[in-house]
């Protein structure tokens, strides 16, 4: 955050009602701050954290926290006007989550249960909301889900999205039987016994296989491999399950690193493709060279499409200019294309 800003926030008095939430935030963005290399968690709480958008300094924190009470309130004062008017559209929604991140956690908190939410584009901008549990409670809570969406999406001044409330199909998935939880324990304490390297046992029981993923390079695959096989087939064999094949092999995903432009671009799919005047139908980005490629629904023949295709290019520009996108982007260059119903430049 720049001087002018923080000058700003230091001038506002923060309503005593609201005291305790800004001292939450800035205890949440301090923990965020100093925890950088933990390894990504399950819970809701630290999901939070782990967001892209969330890698912000201790006062951006704040100010997104201070943004996020201020959407529902009919007052804003002059002091708050003057700090919101120095954020750029698309970089409040970079430091913010994501809209099914928000639309998740809010339903969470109302005590629904949510199996997740999805976004569609085509045929039609659609939110859809998945529900578990039975027919009744589906029935008994669709409506007040739908509304609390919507609700949602308008605060955030999203008007592009209709909303889709569905049930949760049942999965006939396999539950392992005490015995098979027992089996898997056991083959993992023997080969952790024996120092090898691997990754959590899976066991298939429908299809009578254990599969064991080691974790290391191919020449200590190799080495390791038929050891393994052989110490699993001891355990199976103690436990009656002969039957079982045991299935040895050596992960081969690649975690990559990710490039900007996937570090970027969310954040301008979302704020433009949320709103109906923007008319942006798609969002997209080549890496090398960087070029963030921007789809709309008017006509070239239309008599606003340059002005719209400007308007977008220079939220998109100023987006990009701004601190914390510009300490991504380092000294990379790039370019904006936005493109016509009939895929011709719109903008400069």
């Amino acid at each position: 955050m720049n001087n002018k800003i923080r000058q700003e926030m230091d001038k506002i008095e923060i309503p005593s009602e609201l005291n305790n939430r800004v001292i939450l935030g800035m205890e949440n963005a301090k923990k965020d701050y100093e925890k950088p290399n933990q390894h990504k968690p399950e819970s809701k709480n630290d999901r939070k954290r782990w967001s892209l958008r969330k890698k912000v300094i201790l006062f951006s924190s704040v100010a997104v926290l201070l943004l996020g009470l201020l959407i529902s309130s009919a007052f804003v004062s002059p002091a708050m006007a003057n700090v919101i008017s120095h954020i750029p559209y698309l970089g409040s929604i970079f430091q913010s989550e994501s809209i099914s991140s928000l639309i998740i956690d809010e339903l969470e908190e109302k005590g629904y249960k949510i199996s997740g939410t999805g976004i569609s584009y085509k045929p039609k901008k659609e939110l859809e909301v998945r529900v578990e549990g039975s027919d009744d409670y589906f029935n008994d809570v669709k409506d007040e889900i739908e509304k609390t969406v919507k609700g949602i999406l308008k605060s955030k001044g999203y008007d592009a999205y209709s909303v889709k409330v569905s049930k949760e199909l049942a999965l006939n998935a396999y539950v392992l039987n005490e015995e098979e939880i027992k089996l898997g324990r056991e083959i993992t304490n023997k080969l952790k016994q024996l120092d090898y390297k691997f990754y959590p046992i899976l066991i298939f029981p429908r299809a009578k296989v254990i599969s064991i993923n080691i974790d290391g390079s191919r020449k200590y695959y190799d080495a390791v491999k038929d050891d393994v096989e052989k110490a699993a087939i001891e355990v199976t064999e103690l436990n009656n399950y002969k039957d079982y094949s045991i299935d040895v092999n050596r992960s081969t995903v690649k975690i990559a690193k990710a490039d900007t432009g996937a570090l970027i671009t969310p954040a301008i799919a979302e704020g433009l493709m949320s709103k109906k005047d923007f008319k942006v139908t798609g969002v997209g980005y080549k890496e090398k060279p960087l070029s963030f490629i921007i789809s709309t629904s008017i006509p070239s023949s239309d008599p606003e499409a340059k002005a719209l295709g400007s308007e977008i290019e220079s939220m998109i520009v100023e987006f990009l200019k701004s601190e914390e996108i510009s300490s991504i982007l380092g000294e990379e260059s790039y370019e904006i294309k936005v493109k016509s119903k009939d895929k011709k430049k719109i903008n400069k």
